[in-house]
């Protein structure tokens, strides 16, 4: 029995020495800790704003009233990557001749879908298209190249600005049609009025 009480009091003089260490080294240890915890998260929040979300400044009044100009926004790069482009999604989209500007549009017309103007009126598939947000101007004057019905193709999208009469969008022939690789994710939210 004397042997086991010895190993026992020479376990319990380790571990008093063990804390004393620990003691010395806890302020150390815990400006250390504190460095990587602020390296990671600045690694952290530059892989989110690099990889999943980007603020947008809204450019024109294109958009409005639903965003008007110099709003700014908050866009979903990686939604794409997870589900398709809805139709009514705000999304932005990079135009290869502006290198550091987004245009903000509503995707109106998917692949496959027909799209023309009649009447003033926005018709997808032959149907009224809902006019909730668009034509907020009243009719849309200028029908671009929607004169005709047209059928988008694949990956193709159709897009227009709340505000038609002051908007370049998919009507114009200088504008076309948007590709998926151009849109460059959703509006989630606006952040900032103008």
């Amino acid at each position: 029995m004397k042997i086991k009480h010895a190993e026992s009091k020479e376990f319990s003089l380790r571990k008093g020495k063990n804390k004393k260490l620990d003691s010395k080294k806890s302020p150390l240890r815990k400006l250390m800790n504190f460095f990587i915890f602020i390296f990671s998260a600045a690694v952290l929040g530059y892989g989110l704003v690099t990889f999943f979300f980007q603020t947008v400044t809204m450019p024109g009044p294109s958009m409005e009233p639903t965003i008007n100009d110099g709003d700014v926004l908050i866009i979903n790069k990686i939604v794409y990557v997870f589900s398709d482009v809805k139709r009514n999604d705000i999304v932005a989209i990079k135009r290869m001749e502006k290198d550091k500007y987004f245009d903000v549009k509503r995707v109106v017309a998917l692949p496959g879908d027909e799209v023309s103007i009649q009447s003033g009126k926005l018709m997808v598939n032959g149907k009224l298209a809902s006019d909730e947000y668009l034509s907020v101007n009243g009719d849309i004057l200028n029908k671009g190249i929607l004169s005709e019905t047209i059928t988008l193709g694949k990956d193709e999208y159709f897009v227009i600005g709340d505000n038609t009469s002051s908007s370049d969008d998919s009507r114009f022939k200088s504008y076309g049609m948007v590709q998926k690789t151009d849109i460059r994710g959703k509006v989630i939210c606006k952040i900032k009025d103008k």
